[in-house]
């Protein structure tokens, strides 16, 4: 699990006060045991949304392709730190495993002390990665629903530079001068209270940011179907009450991941002189399932609603798994870019201008998923109106 307390453990001897009371009868092997198992599905949910993909069904058109692009790209680099930091649990806890230690057995040796603190930081480091561009996720929706967009290098210079300067500030003030951090001489607020914050206030701010988001963005998305109709109609309704019923998974998959964390946190500031016990173990077992499978619970709420989009098969794939794929589907596989890579660049940026002031109409892009459903709903309610209204007078919902 991703916890400050954890990573405390690095610096923790069988003389420790701590350790006599709290870890002295904690049973390291079947925790280390659920930790290995919860972080090799984190691993897999991770690695199943960095998969290439194959171009959905009207996934064509240069708007199109520029916003889900550019939503994959957040996706993927979302999966690609959960990737590196399931892996940092797995190798902390296999190496715990291997050792039966858990802060209730003295490990002085050097490399011990270094396998600990070095897969502390990783998983420290890439989880906060994960937070930033969780809320990323969130600021790229409304911001898309604004009509705007951010450079997707900006993106990265906060998603991992951010994380850097909070694991240092954390870490640093744990770890030095020395490793005796739960020493009875050191001052809690002086030695553990920096890496707890450095933890909690990212999480903090996406459990209260991203939902403020999303009802902007989609308060944006009424707006702007109303103002550019006319009217409000019901199949719309119903594809908007849709996707905001998914953005509220991905904020309940964020809430049910990391909440234990800070309940976890509030307690052991609250009762640090009393810890009630059964109560913290079962918060640490529910963190070490939970933090790991956020990549499993991002590869469901995260996927792409485009219709065929699956994932993209190497060439080395047996033929016969290709042409009976292509005997189903009888669509081929095109790739957008590759139609305007030969465009002359004002052409390109001519289109991508228009495309933007398009957000509205179109309504396509993958990282809210926000759209390709109800363009499609759309443009078949505009066709339904326009043979009507030869018969009937035009009606506003």
């Amino acid at each position: 699990m991703a916890s400050p307390t954890i990573e405390s453990l690095c610096c923790l001897s069988s003389s420790n006060a701590f350790s006599k009371d709290f870890l002295v009868d904690f049973q390291s092997v079947p925790y280390n045991a659920i930790s290995i198992l919860a972080s090799l599905f984190g691993m897999a949910g991770a690695i199943y949304q960095i998969l290439p993909r194959t171009p959905g069904y009207g996934s064509t058109g240069r708007g199109g392709s520029l916003f889900k692009t550019r939503g994959r790209l957040i996706i993927k680099w979302l999966a690609f730190a959960d990737l590196l930091a399931a892996f940092g649990i797995l190798i902390r806890s296999a190496s715990w495993l291997a050792h039966d230690t858990f802060g209730s057995k003295a490990d002085d040796s050097k490399q011990g002390h270094s396998l600990c603190i070095t897969t502390s930081v990783i998983i420290h480091y890439f989880y906060t990665a994960t937070y930033c561009w969780t809320f990323l996720y969130a600021l790229d929706v409304k911001l898309v629903t604004s009509q705007r967009l951010i450079s997707h290098r900006m993106y990265h210079a906060v998603a991992w530079s951010v994380p850097l300067i909070l694991c240092l500030l954390g870490l640093l003030t744990l770890y030095l001068p020395d490793l005796n951090c739960h020493s009875q001489a050191v001052n809690p607020y002086l030695r553990f209270l920096p890496n707890y914050l450095s933890t909690f206030i990212p999480i903090v701010i996406v459990m209260i940011g991203n939902p403020i988001l999303y009802c902007i963005a989609f308060f944006n998305i009424e707006t702007q179907i109303i103002s550019a109709r006319g009217k409000y109609t019901q199949s719309e309704r119903r594809v908007v009450d849709g996707l905001r019923k998914k953005f509220l998974l991905i904020n309940g998959v964020f809430y049910l991941c990391w909440l234990p964390n800070i309940i976890n946190g509030i307690v052991l500031w609250t009762s640090w002189n009393n810890l009630p016990k059964a109560f913290i173990i079962t918060v640490w077992y529910l963190m070490a399932i939970l933090n790991p499978l956020q990549a499993v619970f991002n590869s469901m709420v995260y996927r792409s609603w485009e219709t065929g989009s699956g994932i993209s098969k190497p060439s080395w794939f047996p033929s016969i798994w290709t042409m009976h794929s292509s005997q189903q589907l009888e669509v081929p596989s095109v790739n957008a870019d590759d139609a305007y890579k030969d465009k002359d660049p004002k052409q390109l940026e001519t289109t991508e201008e228009s495309s933007q002031q398009s957000v509205s109409v179109e309504l396509s892009h993958e990282r809210t998923p926000l759209l390709h459903s109800l363009s499609k709903d759309g443009v078949n309610q505009s066709q339904h109106e326009a043979t009507s209204s030869q018969t009937a007078p035009k009606s506003y919902t």
